[in-house]
């Protein structure tokens, strides 16, 4: 398999390639618009960097439903996490988990926590994918734009505006959806209006979604235990309302409110770990799981249109926000008898940005200078406790992180040039973060504090109309988690203990690219080449040299060294132009290949995904009547050296066919079907088999869905 996936890539390459000959204006893909690359408003061929951005268009032509879906195209981006606790993060050329910043119209969002064990695992599962004008991806460190934990990347969320939905000179909007998707039996409805009266215009987004758990392939053994092949049984059901709405007072002057609530209730029946025995006289039976994930903000921005020495305009927003996780963890064992291990957490945040632009124009060029700060005040904290219904007794747990408040604060400066009647675009960043975490008094554990100075240098060469290079080098840092710096406890018990280490150094990295597009009337591609290097990696240490804890002790420190390398490849092309194709035919391509190690050790980082390819060929009526689209997705296999250890479990590699369509019958009323894995392909995701061994119970239940169709119904009026 992993021959033939190579073989499709070249060909496919080769093919896409072939159409560059065929015009010399320009086209297009370039013309982009993205805000992530600068925290600016940029044309794509002016950023010096590999930016991916999704539109709420191409979402609604993918039929995606969440963040995975979002990403299912994009080369170097997967997402990471499945089961009961969905998706646990991103993953961007190599590097994932909380290494990837994700953030919401500007919002830094909470980094995930999983203790381990399966009761409890706080992610990215609070967004919905209906209220989203786009998904930026920022690929390679963005410390400079965004501060810590864009060490490997950042994720940016946009959600609708008002005007994203009311065209000119309309003064009402209404929009009603929904849909269907087999691969986890799920119905939604959404409900979409917006109004501008005068000086006012709101929007607000209501999403319903209903339905079960996502499908494994269909071969997998429906039996209980830890050789079960299928996805454990799960019913859920998700809310999300997004309300916005802007005051012009006057020409310079906006004033904007939002308002957003998120909450998804499940029920799980574990049939994986039904009849399971950690020893003899301990077995789980009637194990179940119940979790409720909440996110709600709100917040009040300012956009100031002054024209004056200092800037020419000036935007400022505070928010707050607060995230929940509960998690309750039914079973019955005959050592505790009934039980629930109940697991909660929750993050609150009080966050102030403000960002100043200013153009200076020269002889020599234009500067568009960017510069603003960042506060943010956060809290987390963890509320465990053990219900014993045989005795009637409450453990109040102990949790292994105690109470803490983190504080963040950020400079910045940015200086976007054109130069050489704007052949040259070089943009330069520097950003410098203080953090400092403070846990609870009681805890006995001592406070940490860090900082950074990370800058950005870049620059785009415009040869000519269709052909243009770029350069780049950024650094990235990441401020250790509280997880990290205070995980701890005692359990002399079993023999071993894990220690805090409040004095963790931040990550760091430094990444370089080098990168090529052209722009045509038939086809526009970019090439770019990138190698990341990473040091002071977090990792966690076992010393077993203390004779009253002959499991060992465990502490986290700085000690990782690693680098990751690549090329990425990614291109449209208009086959009307090139062919004489059918008017509105096309086809895309998107290559992803990178290699990491371990500078350690020498081994194979687990995080780098195989050669991926997706080939696409599409077309749509001049009208947008009706249109359809065909992508293949080929992966290499992942096995032996790729992994650090040869035991870890083998990948295949796999070619996955997705078919869509949609209709326009009359104005405003569109109908899109999809067909997904065709082929029905077996397969896993290699994030998924990350430290799993080859004889690992339940394989199986670790596949991706087989053959699975959705529906979509969308009307304007």
């Amino acid at each position: 398999m992993k021959a033939f996936n190579r073989t499709l890539i070249a060909n496919a390459v080769i093919f896409s390639l072939s159409s560059l000959a065929y015009a010399e204006t320009n086209s297009t893909m370039f013309d982009e618009v993205v805000v992530s690359a600068t925290r600016t408003e940029q044309s794509v061929k002016d950023i010096s960097s590999s930016i991916s951005s999704v539109s709420s268009e191409q979402l609604e032509q993918q039929m995606a439903n969440d963040l995975n879906d979002a990403v299912r195209y994009e080369p170097g981006v997967t997402t990471t996490g499945q089961g009961r606790f969905g998706t646990s993060g991103f993953n961007i050329r190599g590097l994932d988990g909380n290494r990837i910043k994700l953030m919401v119209d500007g919002i830094e969002q909470p980094t995930a926590y999983n203790p381990g064990g399966d009761v409890m695992n706080k992610g990215p599962n609070a967004y919905e994918i209906d209220t989203l004008s786009a998904v930026e991806i920022n690929k390679g460190p963005a410390s400079s734009l965004y501060g810590s934990d864009a060490l490997g990347g950042a994720i940016l969320l946009r959600t609708k505006n008002p005007e994203d939905v009311l065209a000119e000179g309309d003064s009402n909007h209404v929009a009603l959806k929904a849909g269907y998707g087999s691969s986890n039996e799920a119905y939604k409805a959404t409900v979409e209006v917006a109004k501008r009266y005068q000086k006012w215009e709101g929007l607000a987004i209501y999403t319903y979604r209903d339905g079960s758990e996502t499908k494994t392939h269909s071969s997998g053994e429906d039996i209980n235990g830890r050789d079960r092949g299928q996805a454990d049984p799960l019913d859920f059901d998700s809310h999300n309302l997004l309300l916005k709405t802007n005051y012009a007072l006057n020409d310079a002057h906006t004033f904007g409110l939002v308002a957003e609530l998120f909450q998804r209730e499940s029920k799980s029946t574990i049939l994986s770990n039904e009849g399971y025995s950690i020893f003899p006289g301990f077995t789980y039976t009637n194990v179940t799981g119940e979790d409720k994930d909440t996110r709600s903000r709100v917040g009040v921005n300012h956009t100031w249109l002054s024209n004056n020495t200092a800037f020419d305009d000036l935007f400022w927003q505070l928010s707050h926000q607060q995230s929940k996780s509960e998690h309750n963890n039914y079973d019955t064992t005959d050592l505790y008898g009934s039980r629930n291990r109940e697991r909660n957490g929750e993050d609150s945040s009080l966050q102030f940005d403000a960002q100043f632009n200013k153009l200076l124009e020269f002889d020599h060029g234009s500067h568009e200078i960017s510069y603003g700060l960042t506060a943010i005040n956060s809290d987390f904290e963890l509320d465990y406790r053990t219900h014993y219904y045989d005795t009637g007794t409450v453990d109040p747990g102990a949790p292994e992180v105690p109470k803490a408040e983190a504080e963040k604060r950020g400079i910045f400066i940015q200086d976007h040039m054109y130069l050489m009647d704007e052949r040259l675009v070089v943009t330069a960043g520097l950003r410098y973060d203080d953090y400092k975490a403070t846990p609870d008094a009681s805890s006995g554990f001592e406070e940490h504090n860090s900082d950074a100075l990370t800058k950005r240098l870049g620059a785009v060469y415009h040869w000519n109309q269709q052909v243009s290079t770029f350069v780049q080098y950024s650094e990235g840092f990441r401020a250790p988690t509280l997880e990290e710096l205070y995980y701890a406890f005692d359990n002399s018990g079993h023999g071993y203990a894990t220690l805090s280490n409040p004095n963790l150094k931040p990550e760091e990295s430094q990444s370089y690219e080098l990168g090529l597009r052209t722009n045509t009337a038939a086809s526009s591609m970019e090439l770019v080449g990138f190698f990341n290097d990473y040091i002071n990696f977090i990792q966690s240490v076992t010393d077993y040299s203390d004779p009253s804890y002959p499991a060992g002790i465990t502490i986290n420190e700085n000690i990782g060294e690693a680098e990751i390398y690549g090329v990425e490849f990614k291109g449209n092309y208009w086959l009307d132009e090139a062919f004489g194709a059918p008017k509105g035919s096309y086809s895309r391509l998107s290559v992803a290949y990178a290699q990491g190690k371990n500078k350690e050790d020498g081994s194979a980082l687990d995080s780098v995904a195989p050669l991926t390819a997706v080939w696409g060929l599409g077309y749509d009526h001049q009208d947008k009547l009706w249109g359809s689209q065909l992508n293949l997705t080929m992966v290499s296999a992942k096995k032996e050296g790729d992994w650090s250890t040869e035991n870890n479990a083998h990948a295949p590699g796999h070619a996955l066919l997705d078919l869509t369509a949609y209709y326009q019958p009359v104005n405003d009323l569109v109908l899109r079907a999809g067909l997904f894995n065709a082929l029905d392909q077996k397969y896993w995701s290699y994030t998924d088999l990350d430290g799993k061994p080859s004889d690992h119970q339940g394989l199986d239940r670790y596949t991706q869905p087989g053959r699975n169709w959705g529906v979509d119904l969308a009307y304007t009026f």
